[in-house]
């Protein structure tokens, strides 16, 4: 086994955080644990299953890229949805709709399934919609109210550059204000703490996992600041 100080090894392990609980991901199988009101942690083992069947397009870069990122945000929808349904405010209504599933137990559950499905699909279609819309139309037409004052088209694509980073920035401020989001915040530490563990090659223990670091290379939230600034660097060659 290595020691802290030795070479990082990739582990192949993934995951994001989730309400009071993290999904950690690694190749076909993700694992849930959720801290639910009562403090029990419940886990669930699931299988993981990509909306393409064939798997030709892990060759096809680009290809591939897009489909994972579809994947992933689906993935982390239902684990999302999964996490929030130990959450729930209103208890009355859940007594109504356990009566109710016991008349008609099967075909509620499948309709649940299926409205469950329904509603995924539709969030993570608008929210891919809303980022094109917040980090890429948006900036263009700010930028574009100082188009009359710049004549270089490689300052304007600075400029709009700067416009998304700010954006992003003020996102990810406004939405650590709320308590809700602080809380995901630190479980999704707590995942990067877990992965760094193994990935350094010491045991999973929690004396281990509370030394290992908070920050991870891979993380979502560092790649998107990593994709905006060469997208800038990018953009004002072309």
């Amino acid at each position: 086994m290595e020691k802290a100080g030795d070479k990082m090894k990739y582990s192949g392990i993934g995951g994001q955080a989730v309400i009071e609980g993290i999904m950690m991901k690694n190749k076909d199988k993700y694992a849930i644990a959720v801290r639910k009101p009562n403090q029990e942690i419940d886990i669930q083992i699931k299988e993981y299953k990509s909306i393409s069947k064939n798997k030709f397009y892990l060759k096809v870069p680009i290809l591939r890229g897009i489909i994972n990122f579809v994947d992933s945000m689906v993935t982390g929808m239902q684990t999302l949805t999964y996490s929030a349904s130990f959450f729930e405010e209103d208890e009355e209504i859940e007594k109504k709709k356990s009566k109710k599933i016991k008349k008609k137990k099967n075909d509620s559950k499948e309709k649940t399934e299926k409205m469950d499905n329904i509603i995924i699909g539709l969030t993570v279609a608008f929210s891919i919609l809303a980022s094109v819309a917040i980090f890429m139309i948006l900036p263009y037409f700010i930028s574009n109210l100082l188009r009359p004052y710049v004549i270089s088209s490689a300052v304007m694509a600075i400029i709009e550059g700067f416009i998304r980073i700010a954006i992003f920035v003020s996102y990810i401020v406004l939405i650590s204000q709320m308590k809700d989001i602080q809380r995901v915040f630190m479980y999704h530490g707590a995942e990067h703490k877990c992965i760094n563990c193994i990935e350094n090659g010491l045991e999973l223990n929690l004396e281990n996992v509370r030394i290992s670091s908070k920050q991870h290379k891979r993380c979502g939230t560092s790649f998107l600041f990593i994709v905006i600034i060469i997208s800038i660097i990018v953009a004002s060659f072309i």
